[in-house]
């Protein structure tokens, strides 16, 4: 009996000790472990590289007989590399030589008499003609614009005719996009002999949705290279902005009608206007476009953006203007003649007429245009922007300009109340007396406003323009220069015809 308790015992013994052991080995392996991370973040930026080419017969040469047409002279090849994939945009200009802005084929020895003008003729007078190609078996072919793709007149000024709105010339066998060029001429059984000469520029800008092309100098980086107000629609527009001088006046023109008008860069740090806009709307179907005018509700990237007006302007005797309730929201416009303030400065109780101020010299004093609140945006009805401080955020201003913003907050930038404050405005006594604001280097001129033929229109009391933002109901802000001192933050019905000035975009 003895023996058999004892084996009991000895075989129940090791089972108590594994159950140790496994204890133990559980208890060991439940430790935690701790470590500190330390993370890399590796960002680069690959800048935006886009070049063009020219292979082939650069120089395109021809000998024409007299009373004949000669056809596809010559061709050039362009290769273009753009890693851009908002695209890019191809302009063309004819021109004569570096200082001479004739598009035209001239002669050295038998005088300008007998230049050779553009045109797409084989008859009449002598005359030369481009034609574009792309290649379409591309990747990404390039889009001929303006029927380019036929014979067409050589542009006088900087025209878009080619474009790729996206992709990009990437990888080992990336080619590029081609197009090509060639030439054609007419020439007259009277044309002197001789050798003609002339060029075409081709110039790229990208990426080309995000810019409005420009309709001058596409690639102007100073203000000496700028041709044209629209110029600063472009992507070098800070560029040339910085090369401007403080308040020195610049004259450029407005390339839809050819008026030129004063600007420069003033305390602000903003380029305006220093003479009222002059520009007579038209209503033709195909002229406003985002190309020249500041429309598309501020999205220069709004490539169908386009505007035709209801009324064009009224001429001068023109009685239709409408200064009742109905007329707040039409879109109006009126040109008074080429009259200019003449620098007198009437008291409030005064009430001079526009038609005897007309005898002044100073072109920073020009009347320019009147214009409704509707007409000063490019908009045919406006009744729906009737909440306070609304943007319309578009404008009758040239692309790349646009109206004021703000109302009469002077913290407001490109507003009429911060540029005041540039100048020692005074918000609490809300006057402005040094420089006074028709004075240099502002020339606010004292135009008055419009409300209809024969109506008092207060020329050398006050100075009132447009701005972009709406005020309570059917009224708008306004700059509000009231003779002396000038009252700077100022609403006004939408009927009233008051000037434009215009600020860079």
């Amino acid at each position: 009996m003895k023996v058999m308790f004892k084996n009991r015992f000895l075989v129940a013994a090791p089972l108590v000790l594994i159950a140790l052991t496994l204890a133990s080995f559980f208890s060991l392996t439940a430790r935690s472990v701790s470590a500190d991370d330390v993370v890399d973040v590796v960002s680069i930026r690959v800048n935006v590289s886009c070049t063009m080419s020219g292979s082939g017969m650069n120089t395109h040469n021809a000998t024409v007989n007299p009373g004949t047409f000669e056809t596809n002279i010559g061709e050039t090849t362009f290769r273009v590399f753009c890693n851009d994939n908002e695209g890019f945009a191809i302009y063309t200009i004819g021109f004569t030589d570096d200082t001479d802005g004739k598009n035209v084929l001239t002669s050295a020895v038998v005088g300008s008499t007998y230049d050779i003008a553009t045109g797409t003729g084989t008859s009449g007078n002598s005359q030369w003609a481009m034609k574009l190609a792309t290649d379409a078996n591309a990747t990404y072919p390039i889009t001929l614009q303006n029927g380019f793709g036929s014979w067409h007149t050589v542009p006088d000024d900087y025209t878009l005719v080619a474009k790729r709105t996206a992709h990009t010339d990437v990888g080992m066998n990336a080619v590029g996009a081609n197009f090509t060029s060639t030439y054609q001429v007419f020439i007259t059984s009277s044309q002197p002999a001789g050798n003609y000469n002339g060029r075409v520029k081709y110039v790229m800008v990208h990426p080309a949705t995000h810019f409005a092309p420009v309709a001058c100098n596409p690639s102007a980086t100073t203000i000496a290279e700028v041709k044209c107000m629209q110029d600063f629609a472009s992507q070098n527009r800070d560029a040339i902005v910085t090369s401007m001088a403080l308040e020195q006046q610049y004259t450029l023109k407005d390339n839809r009608d050819g008026k030129t008008y004063t600007v420069a860069k003033l305390a602000d740090g903003n380029v305006w206007m220093t003479q009222n806009l002059d520009h007579d709307i038209v209503t033709d179907t195909d002229f406003y476009t985002y190309y020249n005018t500041d429309i598309g509700h501020g999205e220069i990237i709004n490539t169908d953006a386009k505007w035709t007006a209801d009324k064009a302007t009224y001429a001068t005797g023109d009685n239709t203007w409408d200064n009742t309730s109905t007329g707040n929201y039409i879109q109006q416009s009126y040109d008074p003649g080429d009259k200019i303030w003449d620098g007198v400065v009437y008291s409030w109780n005064d009430s001079p007429t526009l038609d005897t101020m007309n005898q002044g010299t100073n072109t920073h004093y020009s009347i320019g245009n009147y214009y409704s609140w509707s007409a000063a945006v490019a908009m045919n009805d406006t009744s729906s922007y009737t909440v306070a401080n609304t943007d319309a955020n578009q404008s009758i201003c040239p692309a790349g300009w646009m109206l004021p913003k703000g109302n009469g907050n002077t913290n407001s930038p490109a507003s009429f109340g911060y540029l005041a404050r540039a100048y020692n405005y005074n918000p609490d006594s809300e006057i402005m007396n040094d420089p006074y604001i028709w004075e240099s280097p502002l020339y606010f001129s004292l135009s008055g406003q419009y409300t209809g033929e024969g109506g008092d229109t207060r020329v050398g009391r006050w100075s009132s323009a447009w701005t972009s933002v709406t005020d309570y109901g059917s009224y708008a802000y306004n700059l509000d220069a009231v003779d002396d001192p000038a009252y700077i933050p100022g609403g006004g019905s939408r009927s009233e015809g008051l000037s434009v000035r215009c600020v860079v975009r």
